[in-house]
């Protein structure tokens, strides 16, 4: 039962990872994003280009190569961490949420390896205001979360035996 739910998480994972990679092929071969740098959808979107070289929201922003390679590898860890967790899950909710969050964080480790940037070009905005732009890998990792914060107030209880959950 630990397996299939463990399964279930990798192949979530795999999944989006495929449709992260073809989103960023798409805007960056196709679109030509990086070029024309913005292209207004609606009235509160946009796909407007940016490379992020820090963290979410473009925090510590990463100096250099080593900074970027820094990055790379506390994220890689983290994504080992969450991997390890996902092995334990016994609920369908938990599987879901770490392999969105691994996911994400996967698509952002490749491009930021293998371009020294993560690919950004997601804006929602209202009048002057503008939301962080993002990415399909951004929005898996806060969707993940979420799902995280939900399971651990309204999932299943610890008292609870394994085959009595999801």
């Amino acid at each position: 039962m630990l397996q299939r739910k463990f399964h279930m998480g990798l192949a979530i994972a795999f999944g989006v990872f495929v449709i992260d990679r073809i989103s960023k092929w798409w805007i960056m071969d196709i679109v030509n994003l990086p070029k024309t740098h913005i292209v207004p959808l609606l009235p509160f979107l946009n796909l407007r280009w940016a490379e992020n070289r820090g963290i979410s929201f473009s925090l510590l922003t990463a100096q250099g190569d080593g900074g970027r390679w820094l990055l790379v590898g506390v994220t890689a860890g983290v994504v080992v961490g969450l991997a390890i967790w996902l092995r334990t899950v016994q609920n369908r909710l938990l599987a879901v949420a770490l392999g969105l969050v691994i996911v994400g964080a996967l698509g952002n480790i490749y491009d930021r390896a293998v371009m020294g940037y993560v690919a950004d070009f997601v804006q929602f905005y209202l009048g002057n205001w503008s939301f962080a732009i993002f990415n399909v890998a951004d929005s898996c990792i806060t969707l993940g979360a979420a799902l995280l914060i939900w399971d651990a107030f309204f999932g299943p209880k610890s008292g609870k035996k394994p085959s009595e959950v999801n």
